[in-house]
């Protein structure tokens, strides 16, 4: 999967006229999971979540390494019903499917909504920098026309 970098002017109709917004989109390289965490199981993950963010306490070197540069990408989100996790693939083979497998097994199989999820398909992240209008409304009214086409 490769980078790109592209620039450019983004015109997007509006009710009151056509509103020109200048943006700048990267795609970040790598292989995403998306990991689902309902929040009344959120204690129970902490340690992952604490080891991903600060490093394993025997992996010196991490400490090192400034916190911005130690992931290609990592967002941790807590909502008042999920705690959302997206990080390369890998970290989240290591981090969080060995205590996910042993959590969901003991919940069993009677309602899996409620059960701990990592994606089986990767993610593609994209960031967006630009000018202009709200942040979020930005992100929203660039990817949904890709969200619809299924990418």
């Amino acid at each position: 999967m490769a980078a790109f970098v592209g620039t450019g002017d983004l015109l997007i109709d509006r009710d009151l006229g056509t509103l020109r917004l200048t943006c700048q989109i990267t795609s970040k390289e790598g292989r995403f999971a998306l990991i689902h965490i309902p929040l009344q199981y959120y204690s129970f993950f902490l340690q992952p979540i604490q080891r991903l963010l600060f490093g394993e306490d025997h992996d010196e070197d991490a400490f090192k390494i400034p916190w911005p540069y130690r992931h290609n990408f990592l967002n941790v989100s807590i909502t008042p019903i999920e705690c959302s996790i997206v990080c390369s693939r890998a970290l989240a083979q290591r981090f969080f499917q060995p205590l996910t497998d042993r959590f969901n097994a003991l919940l069993g199989s009677t309602n899996q909504i409620d059960h701990v999820q990592i994606s089986l398909e990767d993610f593609e992240v994209i960031q967006v920098d630009g000018q202009g209008l709200d942040a979020g409304q930005r992100v929203l009214e660039l990817t949904s026309p890709l969200a619809m086409a299924g990418m």
